[in-house]
């Protein structure tokens, strides 16, 4: 009893330490606030360039180590295989270690492992080394999105966060412009010297500017500050959490099952374009590399387009809060049942203007709408799969970007056969029909979803920890 009484002790006591004043990421100032999430988007945009900045290089590769042109599309394979199981490891180290500690270790090893792959004396090492910088690159994308909502609350977050998910796909895109001009006028190589340059500049001014964000671990911080015991969940326990969590939610929700595949799909089809571009630009139009690569301007038009948007969907939002109900994860929705229709009209129009015939303006802008459909519907199941979970999001976009990133990693390597064999129109129309087929399913979820979830076991358990903690937070105001 008397152990008892001292662990409840030692309990409340910690219980009553709380963040005060500056110590509040919450209620930081909003010129720091703005600091750190320019700081955050850099590094998520800097990480998202080199997954893709491989696609360049792959005909260079492929001479400079005479592999087959499959072995050297490998470059972006591992990188996406490293940052799709990085995540497994690095967030319950940083709900352990805080934020900044992973991040300072990560993305130095990130910057080292560049230099690896630019001093590469052969294939295999390449492709050692780009699971590497993937797998140690991926905290700093996805720890980047906790530290957003460490420092902006919910009313707050819509143009933080887009500016997040900007950085997370404009990087890739931009990547092929800027590594198809280095591979023309020098070496390959010098993609990653170009990465290892922003890597490490932006690891320097993390170190010096980013502060600690994460609510538990500075709580943990002035507990120990003050000399007050608290208990830590095992990281061991953590690690198993975060590798059965997530596999058993794919498995059993199917909200999260289908919208993580739509999303896969569409991710899937972002880095095929990585190959695809080249093919029809170089091969079909015979354009010089850095040239072709400027086509990928469509695709990251569309994307800022969208992503400037975001405080008008953010607007639609809100009207569906009113109207379905604060608590409603179907708000988020609406506007997904129409823009998804841009996803299949993109690709169908890319298709059908993809020939040397027809001239290049059209095929170029066909990006356009398949950039606003991409980050607008990623934005918005995202968010839903937020509010549907809570407090068990994490491992449902865990499982989300796993699959995601299984996808990116394996389409690459089957676009140019499918080219080759099917040509581009009907090659890019295979995937524009099983986009089209998938176009349905925000309509769905918005009619639907309500039901679905009251069969979840995962969003039900979200529903009765919620109730709790606002029986607690009522019990501590009286």
């Amino acid at each position: 009893m008397a152990g008892e009484n001292a662990e409840s002790v030692q309990t409340r006591t910690f219980d009553s330490v709380t963040l005060d004043g500056r110590e509040n990421p919450l209620t930081f100032t909003s010129v720091r606030k703005w600091s750190c999430t320019i700081l955050v988007t850099v590094m998520t945009a800097v990480i998202a360039f080199c997954s893709s900045i491989h696609t360049a290089a792959i005909s260079s590769v492929q001479e400079t180590f005479s592999s087959s042109r499959t072995v050297s599309t490998l470059g972006v394979t591992t990188f996406l295989l490293g940052f799709g199981s990085g995540p497994l490891l690095f967030a319950p180290l940083s709900e352990v270690y805080g934020r900044n500690l992973v991040y300072r270790a990560t993305l130095l090893l990130f910057v080292l492992f560049n230099l690896g792959c630019a001093l590469s004396p052969n294939i295999e090492a390449l492709l050692i080394f780009r699971f590497l910088c993937g797998f140690f690159g991926s905290p700093t994308v996805t720890n980047s999105g906790g530290s957003l909502t460490d420092i902006w609350p919910s009313s707050h977050r819509s143009v933080p966060l887009a500016l997040f998910t900007a950085a997370s796909f404009l990087g890739p895109v931009f990547a092929p412009i800027v590594g198809a001009f280095i591979c023309q006028y020098t070496s390959w190589r010098w993609c990653y010297w170009v990465v290892l340059i922003l890597g490490a500049t932006v690891y320097v001014c993390m170190f010096a500017f980013l502060p600690e964000t994460y609510a538990p671990r500075l709580l943990q911080l002035k507990a120990q500050r003050l000399g007050i015991e608290y208990s830590r969940i095992s990281l061991k326990v953590m690690i198993k959490t975060n590798l059965t969590r997530p596999c058993i939610m794919f498995f059993t929700e199917p909200i999260l099952f289908l919208l993580s595949l739509y999303m896969a799909f569409l991710y899937g089809i972002l880095y095929l374009d990585f190959t695809a571009y080249p093919y029809v630009f170089q091969e079909i139009r015979h354009w010089t590399p850095g040239i072709s690569g400027l086509t990928f301007l469509g695709i990251g038009i569309g994307m800022a387009l969208a992503s400037a948007s975001s405080p008008y969907i953010n607007r639609i939002y809100s009207y569906y809060v009113r109207k379905l109900g604060s608590h409603t994860p179907e708000a988020r929705l609406p506007h997904l049942v129409i823009l998804a229709w841009l996803i299949p009209i993109g690709l169908f129009w890319f298709a059908w203007t993809s020939s040397a015939s027809i001239h290049w303006a059209s095929c170029v802008v066909a990006g356009v709408p398949f950039g606003i459909g991409f980050v607008t519907l990623f934005l918005g199941i995202t968010s839903y799969l937020i509010d549907c979970y809570g407090r068990y999001a994490a491992s449902a976009l865990a499982a989300n970007a796993i699959l995601r990133s299984l996808f990116g990693a394996v389409f690459p390597l089957f676009s140019r056969q499918m080219y080759e064999n099917l040509g581009t129109a009907w090659g890019t129309s295979v995937l524009g029909f099983v986009a089209l087929a998938m176009t349905p399913m925000p309509y769905v979820f918005y009619h639907y979803g309500p039901k679905i979830r009251a069969r979840s076991a995962f969003h039900r358990m979200t529903m009765d920890l919620d109730k709790i903690a606002e029986e607690r937070e009522g019990l501590r105001s009286a």
